[in-house]
């Protein structure tokens, strides 16, 4: 588990309980916040691939601070369901990609989008890895990087106005996530 989730997560719980009561009395389900924070990323992604960088940057914090509500709004609910956390991991994948593919086209083919592009691919590996040993009957929530990292990163990223380097330290992060990933899996097998 990350240090993020590990340490924030029941901070932004607290922080977070009158926004996701709110949430309740409005009758809103896990699942429209889940899609609504997608469609929150895909707007603050089309902003970023017309430069936009301040509005897309809005935009994106309350795409990814959404995926972090729905959850707690199922369990508020008692909504946790088999579908809504498939449904949240496969458009959590979208959310990853789409600020990842707007740098890449909209750096026009340079350094910036080779990193963007290792950014989205080093963010899948990390992701798969940890799917695909659940698929096998196995618990990986090793990594120094996840999901949360990756986001708060490129957020940061944004704000500074420093997006290569926080490409440089996501594609890092989330290769050396993979590895240690590969590596506790290996470890794990040779039991």
């Amino acid at each position: 588990m990350s240090y993020i989730v590990r340490e924030l997560k029941p901070a932004f719980e607290r922080f977070s309980e009158p926004l996701v009561a709110l949430l309740q009395r409005f009758g809103l389900t896990p699942n429209m916040i889940t899609l609504g924070g997608l469609l929150f990323v895909a707007t603050g992604s089309f902003l970023l691939y017309y430069g936009a960088k301040v509005l897309s940057f809005m935009f994106l914090l309350i795409g990814a601070l959404s995926d972090a509500l729905d959850g707690n709004l199922a369990r508020r609910l008692g909504k946790d369901s088999t579908f809504g956390a498939f449904l949240d991991s496969l458009l959590d994948r979208v959310s990853d990609a789409l600020p990842f593919i707007a740098i890449a086209l909209s750096a026009g083919g340079g350094p910036l989008s080779f990193l963007a592009l290792l950014a989205l691919l080093f963010s899948y590996t990390v992701s798969y890895a940890r799917a695909r040993a659940e698929g096998l009957g196995y618990e990986l929530k090793v990594g120094l990087f996840e999901r949360a990292e990756r986001w708060v990163v490129l957020l940061l990223g944004l704000l500074l106005d420093v997006l290569p380097l926080a490409l440089t330290l996501i594609v890092l992060g989330s290769f050396i996530t993979t590895l240690q990933r590969v590596y506790t899996f290996r470890k794990l097998t040779r039991r």
